[in-house]
């Protein structure tokens, strides 16, 4: 491959060309290699994280060039895993961040992305024409066809992600109260002789094992950075927010022990302060009337949403 002339013809703008589709496709090959379902893809490309980090350092057309003499192969498995996984719900996450870094619109991604597929496309249909089949493969088309196998055989086995529903950006107390809720509703007692407790338990959505995911969603945003939702993750928080609203105006709150680690005034403290300040309870209660009311606002034909609601007004007639 090193005297290819190919190569030589390629013009000397190339990788100025290829740059952003380098990148995204990188991205999205290493989001796929991050499946648990990815063996089989990882052994038939001999792709994993450490070499899509190399390739996608490439920072120009020297470097290009090089890679392409030396592991041209290499090359066009990142091109044809991120262009098959780009095509997919598993891409969303990677599609999420580049949005918000590059801080453009949907029609703008919408634009880059099919740019990046249309251009990897051409690129892997010349690669194609001039690169040998791995070692005891008949040819490149065949290897790439059991590539393609395998990858309907992961995308069968993973669950179809949902579309997203909201996007938000939160700030600190906002999303300390969101992580609050669900945490809070994630440890009651399975096993409770109070009414309201098992009632919570029957719930469908708020069962420990559905929350974690959400929890660990939450764990990893920061104030201020783009939070964005699916229905199911935004009838979670709904609910969430509501029960946790119940229990801090309730008598549950002392029953699980929580009135020493939200403390309020008593009556006596409230009449002997002129002003007293706002108590935790009515800041948690505040805050959950006002997610509450902006869910409802804004998704008032959601029969999800209204499920919910139902659910929980049921809920309400326990305390």
């Amino acid at each position: 491959m090193s005297d290819a002339a190919w190569l030589d013809a390629l013009p000397t703008d190339f990788y100025d060309q290829l740059a952003h589709c380098l990148s995204l496709h990188g991205m999205a090959a290493a989001e796929l290699l991050s499946q648990p379902e990815s063996h089989r893809l990882a052994t038939l490309t001999a792709l994993d994280s450490r070499k899509v980090q190399e390739l996608n350092g490439i920072q120009n057309h020297e470097q290009l060039l090089t890679s392409l003499r030396t592991e041209p192969l290499a090359l066009y498995h990142l091109l044809l895993l991120g262009r098959l996984t780009l095509e997919t719900s598993l891409a969303a996450p990677v599609l999420a961040y580049v949005q918000q870094q590059m801080r453009v619109e949907q029609q703008q991604l919408d634009y880059l992305k099919t740019y990046c597929l249309e251009l990897s496309g051409a690129f892997l249909n010349t690669l194609e024409e001039h690169l040998p089949a791995p070692v005891g493969v008949a040819s490149l088309s065949l290897h790439r066809l059991h590539i393609e196998e395998a990858f309907a055989k992961l995308l069968a086995a993973h669950p179809t992600a949902a579309p997203p529903a909201a996007n938000l950006r939160l700030a600190e107390p906002q999303l300390q109260m969101l992580r609050l809720a669900l945490l809070l509703v994630h440890s009651l007692p399975a096993t409770a002789d109070h009414p309201f407790l098992q009632a919570v338990g029957k719930l469908p959505h708020l069962q420990p094992e559905a929350l974690e995911p959400l929890i660990e969603h939450l764990g990893r945003v920061r104030a201020q950075e783009q939070l964005t939702l699916t229905m199911p993750e935004l009838v979670q928080l709904y609910q969430g927010m509501q029960v946790c609203g119940m229990i801090f105006v309730s008598d549950v709150m002392s029953r699980l022990g929580l009135e020493d680690a939200f403390p309020t005034l008593s009556e006596a403290e409230n009449a002997a302060t002129e002003a007293a300040p706002v108590s935790n309870r009515q800041a948690v209660g505040e805050m959950v009337s006002g997610f509450t009311h902006w869910v409802q606002h804004t998704f008032p034909e959601s029969e999800e949403i209204q499920q919910a609601r139902q659910e929980i007004l049921a809920l309400a007639d326990t305390l």
